[in-house]
C-alpha cells in the first residue's frame, strides 16, 4: 500500500501530477460521454400528476356543524359537535369555543376546566383563557359559599368525553407576561373584477352619468333601484373592513369589556389616485362596550351594555331598513342627519337586552357651522359671528317578541342641525325629531335581522359567521316572513309662504316586505313609499332649510317604487339562476308660470335621490321608470363565485341640452331615447 504523505512534509513530483489530471479529465469525459448516451436511449419521466384537491377533514366538518347549531341557537349540540372536533384534531381555537360554548350552557366547572386547559398550552389565547377560568372559579366560590354546594348537575351531553388536560397544582402563570391575546384579523373583505358596459344603446356622452364603452370596473348603473335595499353596498365594491377586536372578562363579576378598531379600505377609491384620502380609509364603527350579565346562566343575552363609538356612530340609526333609516352620520354618500358637519360624530348607547324584550337609549353630538350672536367685551353691541359649535342627536326605542311568530319595535330621536343662516329667521334653531315603528310576523324557523350595516364588528369566534353566512337550502324546509314598517319626522324649516316665520314640515316614508323560501326557491316582494320631503330630508327640503311651497303654483310628487324579484338554486352545479323587475314613480317638484304672453309653463324636476335630479322639458311630466335584470351566479368555493347578468331600464325622464336648429342661440332641453341596455360579468372573492 502506498502511503500520500501530508504536502508540508513531501511534495509529489510535477510528473505525477501532470498524469494524475490526465486520468481526471479522461474519467470526467468518459462519465459525461456515458451519461449523454443514456439521456438519448432512456427518455425522460413523465412529470408526476398533481395531487387531487384534499377533501375537507371529518374534524373540519364537526367544526362547521357546530358554527350552524350555534347560528340556529342549538347551544348544547354545538358543545358536544366542538368536543368531537376537538378530539380529532386538537387545536387551540376550537377548544376556546368548546369553553364559551359551555358558559352559555351554565356548565361553569367544566367551561373552567376547559379554560385551564388552553392556558396550559402557552399558545396566543392563554393569557384570556387564564383570566376567564379564574373568573369562573372565583363565581362558582362565590355561589358555593353563598348557598352551600348543591346537587350535583348532569353535564351536557356532548357525546365522546374529551380528556381535557389540567395544569398540575402549583403551576402558576407568569403573571409579568404581557396579554398577547388577539382574535383579529382582515375580515369582510372583497375582492371584485367586474367587466361589462351598463349602456349599449347610447353614444357615450348622451347620457348621464357618462357610460364608457365595454371595460372592467364598477358603474353607477350596474345598480338598480330594487337591489341591496338593505344596505348601503351595491355588492360589486373593493373594499376590506380591517378589525382589531379584544374580549376581556372584567374584575367585576359577570362583566365582559370589548373592543373594536374599525377601519374600511375602499380600495377602489385607493385606486384612482386622487389623493383624497379621507374617501380611501376611514371609520367603520369602531367601538368600546362593557356589558354587565343580569341572567341566570352566565351569557351574553340577557344584561345591561353601555357601547361608545368614540369616533362616529352611523351605525346607530333610527328605522329599520336600511334604505328608509334615518339619524345616519355619513356625509360621504348624503346620509348625515346634520348638515354642514364637520368632521364626524362620536357617540354612546345604553342598552338593555333579553330574549323578549330590549330597551335603549343613546346620544351623539356633531360641530356644525353656525351663527351665534355675541356681546362685544366692554361695549352694548351684539356681533355676529360663524363658529363650529355641538349639536346633540337623542335616540331612543326598544323591542319585544310575543311567541315564535311576532315581533314589533318602535324608536324616536331628536336632532340640532344648527341655525338658520337666513335674514329673517337669523339665528333660529334648526331642528328634527320623529318615529319610527315595525310590525313583523315570520314563521318559527326564521327571524327579522337588522341590516349589516347597522351591526358592532366583531371577530368574536361565537358571533362571526353573521358576516359571511351564505344562504341555506333544504329541500324540506319551508320559512318566510312580513313586514311593515314606517317613519314619520317633523323638520322646523323656514316657511317659504311667510317672511320671518318658521314651520313643521313632515316627512314620511314606509315600506312593506315579503320573503318567502322553499326548499331551493326563494322569493320577494317589496313596496315602498317616501314623500319627497323624506327624500331630501338629510339637505332638508327641495330649497334648503325652507319648507316646500304651499301655493297652487307648485305640485309635489311622491316615490313610490314596487319590486319582485326570485331565484332558484341548483344544488349540484351549484349554479343560482335570478329574476327580479321593479316599477318606480318617481318623486318629482313642479312649477307652473305665466310667460309674456299669458302662457301657462310648466316645469317638472325628478328627485332620484339627494343631488341626482333631472330638470324634465317645458309641460313635460315624469313617467314611471321600470327595470328588470336576468343572472347567474356560479359558487365555485366557499369564498369565490361567478356572475353573470343582463339588465334593462326604460326611462323616460333623462334629458340633455342642445341647440335650437331655428335659433342658434337658444338652448333646448330634449329627452334621451329611454332604452338602456347592460351587460356585465364579475368574479369576487370575499373572505
Amino acid at each position: 500500500m502506498r502511503i500520500v504523505q501530508p504536502a508540508h512534509r513531501a511534495a509529489p513530483c510535477r510528473t505525477s501530477r501532470w498524469r494524475f489530471l490526465q486520468t481526471a479529465l479522461l474519467v470526467t469525459l468518459l462519465g459525461l460521454t456515458s451519461r449523454d448516451a443514456v439521456a438519448q436511449e432512456v427518455p425522460p419521466p413523465a412529470p408526476p400528476e398533481p395531487p387531487p384537491p384534499a377533501a375537507p377533514s371529518e374534524a373540519d366538518k364537526l367544526l362547521e356543524q357546530a358554527h350552524e347549531a350555534l347560528a340556529a341557537g342549538r347551544t348544547a349540540e354545538a358543545c358536544g359537535l366542538l368536543s368531537k372536533s376537538d378530539a380529532l384534531a386538537p387545536h387551540e381555537d376550537v377548544k376556546f369555543e368548546l369553553a364559551q360554548c359551555l358558559e352559555k350552557t351554565g356548565e361553569r366547572g367544566q367551561a373552567a376546566s376547559t379554560y385551564e386547559a388552553v392556558a396550559s398550552q402557552g399558545g396566543g389565547r392563554a393569557a384570556e383563557a387564564s383570566q376567564r377560568a379564574k373568573a369562573l372559579r372565583a363565581a362558582i366560590a362565590s355561589a358555593e359559599t353563598a348557598t352551600g354546594p348543591g346537587p350535583a348537575k348532569e353535564p351536557v351531553n356532548m357525546g365522546e368525553p374529551v380528556a381535557v388536560p389540567v395544569p398540575p397544582e402549583g403551576d402558576k402563570e407568569d403573571e409579568s407576561k404581557s396579554e398577547h391575546y388577539s382574535f383579529s384579523d382582515f375580515m369582510d373583505t372583497r375582492l371584485t373584477w367586474t367587466f361589462g358596459d351598463d349602456d349599449l344603446l347610447h353614444d357615450t356622452g348622451q347620457t348621464t352619468p357618462l357610460s364608457p364603452d365595454f371595460s372592467i370596473g364598477d358603474r353607477k348603473k350596474y345598480r338598480l333601484f330594487f337591489d341591496n335595499l338593505n344596505s348601503q353596498f351595491g355588492g360589486r365594491e373593493n373594499l376590506t373592513h380591517l378589525v382589531l377586536y379584544k374580549k376581556m372578562p372584567g374584575f367585576i363579576d359577570r362583566l365582559d369589556t370589548e373592543a373594536s378598531l374599525v377601519l374600511r379600505f375602499n380600495i377602489s377609491e385607493l385606486s384612482k389616485n386622487t389623493n383624497n384620502i379621507n374617501s380611501s380609509l376611514y371609520d367603520a364603527g369602531s367601538f368600546i362596550r362593557l356589558f354587565y350579565k343580569l341572567g341566570g346562566k352566565d351569557d351574553d343575552k340577557t344584561g345591561l351594555g353601555i357601547t361608545f363609538w368614540p369616533l362616529d356612530t352611523d351605525r346607530f340609526r333610527l328605522g329599520y331598513l336600511y334604505d328608509i333609516s334615518w339619524g345616519g352620520t355619513n356625509a360621504r354618500i348624503n346620509q348625515s342627519i346634520f348638515p354642514r358637519i364637520q368632521g364626524s360624530s362620536p357617540g354612546a348607547r345604553l342598552k338593555f337586552s333579553h330574549d323578549i324584550v330590549n330597551v335603549f337609549f343613546g346620544f351623539k353630538t356633531a360641530q356644525i357651522v353656525q351663527v351665534e350672536e355675541i356681546l362685544t367685551p366692554g361695549q352694548s353691541e351684539v356681533e355676529v359671528i360663524r363658529v363650529g359649535q355641538t349639536n346633540y342627536g337623542l335616540l331612543g326605542g326598544g323591542g319585544f317578541k310575543i311567541g315564535k311568530h311576532f315581533n314589533a319595535d318602535l324608536g324616536g330621536g331628536y336632532f340640532q342641525q344648527g341655525k338658520f343662516d337666513l335674514p329673517d329667521v337669523l339665528g333660529q334653531r334648526v331642528f328634527t325629531f320623529g318615529l319610527s315603528a315595525r310590525l313583523a310576523v315570520h314563521s318559527a324557523n326564521s327571524d327579522v335581522k337588522q341590516s349589516a350595516d347597522f351591526s358592532l364588528y366583531r371577530n368574536d369566534p361565537m358571533k362571526h359567521r353573521q358576516y359571511f353566512s351564505a344562504t341555506e337550502y333544504n329541500a324540506d324546509e319551508t320559512s318566510w316572513s312580513v313586514t311593515l314598517e314606517g317613519s314619520n319626522l317633523w323638520q322646523n324649516l323656514k316657511d317659504f309662504d311667510e317672511a320671518g316665520a318658521t314651520r313643521f314640515q313632515q316627512a314620511r316614508a314606509a315600506a312593506l316586505q315579503g320573503n318567502l323560501q322553499h326548499g331551493f326557491f326563494r322569493m320577494s316582494l317589496t313596496g315602498i313609499y317616501r314623500d319627497l320631503a323624506f327624500v331630501l330630508r338629510n339637505v332638508p327640503s327641495f330649497v334648503p332649510f325652507e319648507t316646500l311651497p304651499a301655493v297652487e303654483e307648485a305640485e309635489v310628487g311622491d316615490e313610490l317604487f314596487v319590486a319582485l324579484a326570485g331565484d332558484y338554486h341548483f344544488g349540484g352545479p351549484r349554479l343560482t339562476l335570478g329574476a327580479g323587475a321593479g316599477l318606480q314613480f318617481p318623486a318629482t317638484f313642479k312649477t307652473n308660470s305665466v310667460d309674456q304672453s299669458g302662457a301657462t309653463i310648466g316645469r317638472t324636476v325628478v328627485v332620484r335621490q339627494q343631488g341626482d335630479n333631472a330638470i324634465l322639458p317645458v309641460d313635460a311630466d315624469a313617467v314611471p321608470i321600470l327595470q328588470a335584470r336576468l343572472s347567474l351566479k356560479w359558487d365555485i368555493s366557499k369564498i369565490l363565485s361567478a356572475l353573470v347578468w343582463m339588465q334593462y331600464t326604460l326611462d323616460n325622464n333623462g334629458t340633455f341640452v342642445e341647440r335650437d336648429p331655428n335659433e342658434g342661440t337658444v338652448a333646448l332641453r330634449e329627452f334621451v331615447s329611454p332604452s338602456f341596455l347592460g351587460l356585465g360579468t364579475s368574479v369576487q372573492a370575499r373572505f
